[in-house]
């Protein structure tokens, strides 16, 4: 599919239990969309531990060996063509980062948590936030059990700087996938509803598609859009990333309580 709005996909994975839907997506992307695929395997590594205890640094790389057999494994088998690198590192988050600078990766596919720990409480993992703070280009958020899309595609726009950004990247994938897109507006109260409505038509035609409609609600942007989503069925959400901060300890951000309640993958483009 040659106007695929991603045509470098970085898959990051550390082939656990939590990420096996991202890797399920990225790898159904790579094969639908004829897309190469790059994996990144970050490895926590810590020289100087390393030195004191080799024996502890060593099962930790058999171990990563044998989960990217496993994986390679599992890719052949579905005749998708994989290009796996190992990246050692003291913060896994940098070095998924840096591999999608270093390779010009345009999407980053990863899981959106882990396992439960000191930031369990959040809703998207710690090292997921920081590689959406960090990352350039855009992320897609993947609970475990989600699956391909095949429903619809909705996309939360607001009145943002990267709203054209948003609506396009949803039209095309709508348009590519053949299924209908909703474009979301959300005005925070009465007053500013006639602002968000004219906002919502002008986004509505730039992403010109015949299964494209408008949807304006009032209230809480989180609230609504969860309830969008649920109520048009869609099976993937694209929202802008202005919003979404490193998390302070004690709060979340929008992006990040949208993301957390739903159980469908979540697209963030950047600004």
């Amino acid at each position: 599919m040659s106007d695929y709005p991603f045509s470098r996909i970085l898959l990051a994975t550390e082939h656990t239990e939590f990420d096996v839907g991202a890797e399920r997506l990225a790898f159904a992307m790579a094969k639908r969309c004829g897309v190469p695929l790059r994996v990144i395997f970050p490895l926590l590594s810590n020289p100087e531990y390393e030195a004191e205890m080799p024996e502890f640094a060593l099962h930790a790389e058999q171990a990563a060996a044998e989960k990217i057999t496993e994986l390679r494994s599992r890719a052949d088998a579905l005749g998708i063509q994989v290009d796996v690198h190992v990246r050692r590192g003291s913060e896994r988050h940098t070095e998924i980062v840096d591999e999608a600078i270093e390779t010009k990766a345009d999407l980053i596919v990863i899981r959106r948590r882990g396992k439960p720990g000191f930031f369990a409480r959040m809703l998207v993992g710690d090292m997921v936030s920081r590689v959406i703070h960090d990352a350039s280009c855009s992320v897609l958020m993947v609970p475990r059990k989600a699956e391909f899309w095949n429903r619809s595609v909705l996309a939360a726009v607001g009145d943002t700087p990267n709203a054209t950004s948003i609506v396009k990247t949803a039209g095309i994938i709508a348009r590519i996938c053949e299924l209908p897109l909703t474009i979301l507006s959300v005005a925070p109260d009465q007053d500013s509803l006639s602002r968000t409505e004219s906002l919502n038509t002008l986004n509505v035609a730039l992403a010109s598609g015949s299964s494209v409609r408008g949807e304006v609600r009032v209230g809480r942007l989180v609230e609504q859009t969860v309830a969008a989503v649920k109520e048009t069925g869609a099976d993937l959400v694209v929202i802008g990333r202005q919003r979404y901060h490193l998390i302070p300890f004690g709060s979340r951000s929008l992006m990040q309580d949208i993301a957390g309640n739903m159980n469908v993958p979540t697209l963030v483009v950047p600004t």
